[in-house]
């Protein structure tokens, strides 16, 4: 049986290999999502979050364009799917087989419910042994309703909250932003954070390979990468070999 035809096939095939250069406009001064804010495009190269976009969704119906998006257009992404069994309560059940990169000290582990509960807990103040939550979050209203995350098993995670409204609770935990991405454990354990970039370790398409302050940041392919194109099923991420971010600075007029 023929497949139907899709709103992205006169976009033709998508080929491997190549560099993308994207313009930064400011410098990167932090790498840990803990210490900083508004660096969501070049995290994003080596960390993930919960829940992504949709790349099958037609733009004609939604174009993601503004920052906000309603939750039915938002897909899994390290997260397989979620729920909401009772009111305040947000269950997220996360893929099997997705592994930290290769990197020491996370060395291809397994990502668990455990890192989930740890980064919000870091964030937060909310456990785990923390008591000082991110400087970039104490003002946060967004977060001030989420009472706990609590693991239920190896790949289930339970957020609890004082409100009852889905539509907030996605928006809080799975809109676009640093406090979404998520850091490795092991390194923070290891050197107390990554604010360092040489500590940069996650679970996404590419890996931090170097660092020239006021200059640029690349990235290059992270060949262990679990994900394969929504459009193409058969296809393995990413596509590109490398991303290189050039800072230009905005400069202030004399």
């Amino acid at each position: 049986m023929k497949r139907k035809d899709a709103w992205w096939d006169k976009l033709g095939n998508p080929q491997y290999g190549g560099e993308m250069i994207i313009r930064a406009n400011r410098n990167i001064v932090n790498f840990d999502p803990y210490f900083t804010e508004g660096l969501t495009s070049i995290y994003g190269g080596w960390m993930e979050r919960l829940v992504a976009d949709d790349w099958t969704l037609d733009p004609a119906i939604w174009d993601y364009i503004i920052a906000w998006r309603p939750s039915k257009y938002q897909k899994g992404l390290l997260a397989e799917s979620w729920e909401f069994p009772e009111r305040g309560t947000h269950i997220v059940h996360l893929r099997k087989g997705i592994h930290w990169q290769n990197i020491p000290p996370a060395n291809g582990r397994e990502f668990i419910a455990d890192d989930v509960v740890f980064h919000y807990n870091r964030l937060l103040a909310l456990g785990g042994g923390f008591t000082t939550p991110s400087p970039f979050r104490v003002a946060d209203i967004r977060f001030q309703d989420l009472i706990s995350v609590n693991v239920a098993d190896k790949y289930t995670v339970v957020f609890k909250f004082r409100i009852s409204n889905e539509e907030s609770i996605m928006e809080t935990l799975h809109s676009i932003s640093q406090a979404q991405c998520l850091e490795n454990p092991d390194a923070v354990k290891q050197w107390g954070d990554v604010s360092d970039w040489h500590h940069a370790i996650g679970t996404g398409p590419f890996i931090l390979q170097d660092f020239i302050p006021d200059k640029s940041a690349v990235l290059v392919r992270n060949h262990d990468y679990w994900g394969y194109d929504e459009r193409h099923p058969q296809n393995k991420l990413p596509y590109i070999d490398k991303l290189k971010f050039v800072i230009f600075p905005k400069r202030t007029k004399p």
